[in-house]
């Protein structure tokens, strides 16, 4: 019996709806497999069947959920209108009849072509996270989409990700869009260190002050990570740093660091006006091309940094700039809010 293909089996260009996720359907001939054992794809809104088959644990309310087709249907991953786009699927509640987005995580080598991976919170209050967490290995979800959140322009050319917890997820993506053509800077903040287990922060920086509780604590010291294993999220992390090192700069163009309010390493303003200005005076400086900052969290996280976002016709809208962002000199940056 031959083995299931993997993403090492595939070619992979840079059409992200077949690079992000694990990525379903693949084009004619890319490699061997017959015709009539490819999924066929679900009507563009209606739900499709999902088994799931694993729940990798990233701390005590965290996971990342790995789901596969139930059947012969599954959903159009290879929408052309997604390409270098920031996805999300909805996963429905079947006993309240809703749903939630939740935004798809990079592929990673190794990965069966089919299988899509999420990470998910397990909310105090959240009807969907709470359903999909109690479920058992092999329980079937209905899920739809694609929905593209966001297309990453091909010109751009600096990227700062200021992420919120499971905000790390959208950060991946579009680290998997780049892939090192251009420079990217993610600053993410946790709560508690189980949730970034082994990560180590690339750049100095100052700590004082949390977003999550809007007070200031004392700061501490760097945790001492270097001979601790890595988490699942801070290893995705790691292999996108290796993916974005080019042989022309001899170094990544991906920097992370790491914020974790339980030691006192807390994002301040002074944080991203640092790298802001650290990108933007880098060699590209000259070099035309978009400049962006990205927000992506909890509501209240984004609402700090960046401003609510708006329901305009039905529709959310990034509505104006405020919070944080707001009072610094973006110069020609552009903020996004997701």
């Amino acid at each position: 019996m031959k083995n299931p293909p993997t993403a090492q089996s595939r070619t992979l260009g840079l059409g992200k709806s077949m690079k992000m996720v694990a990525a379903g359907r693949v084009a004619v001939g890319s490699f061997c497999r017959h015709w009539d054992s490819l999924p066929s794809q679900s009507p563009s809104g209606e739900f499709a069947k999902y088994i799931l088959v694993g729940k990798d644990p990233v701390s005590s309310t965290c996971a990342i959920f790995r789901l596969m087709p139930a059947g012969n249907v599954a959903i159009d991953l290879d929408d052309p209108d997604c390409e270098r786009a920031i996805t999300s699927l909805q996963f429905k509640q079947p006993q309240l009849q809703i749903a939630r987005a939740y935004t798809c995580l990079p592929q990673q080598q190794g990965q069966h072509m089919d299988e899509l991976r999420f990470l998910i919170r397990r909310e105090q209050k959240g009807e969907v996270s709470n359903f999909l967490h109690r479920l058992p290995i092999g329980a079937e979800i209905e899920a739809r989409g694609l929905h593209a959140e966001y297309i990453v322009p091909k010109d751009v050319k600096s990227v700062v990700f200021i992420a919120g917890g499971t905000g790390i997820a959208p950060a991946l993506q579009v680290a998997d869009i780049l892939e090192g053509q251009a420079d990217m800077h993610i600053l993410w903040a946790n709560r508690k260190r189980e949730d970034c287990v082994g990560g180590h922060s690339d750049t100095k920086r100052i700590s004082s002050g949390s977003w999550w509780s809007f007070s200031r604590t004392s700061p501490g010291a760097d945790t001492k990570v270097a001979n601790v294993q890595k988490s699942a999220l801070v290893s995705v992390l790691e292999d996108l740093k290796d993916q974005a090192t080019t042989p022309e700069a001899k170094r990544s163009q991906l920097l992370v660091d790491y914020y974790v309010d339980e030691e006192g390493a807390l994002m301040k303003p002074q944080d991203v006006t640092k790298v802001i200005r650290s990108i933007s005076t880098q060699e590209n400086a000259t070099v035309p091309g978009k400049k962006i900052v990205f927000v992506s969290g909890p509501e209240g996280f984004v609402n700090y940094w960046a401003g609510p976002k708006q329901w305009i016709g039905g529709r959310e809208v990034q509505g104006p700039l405020k919070g944080v962002l707001s009072a610094m000199d973006l110069d020609d940056w552009e903020v996004v809010k997701l």
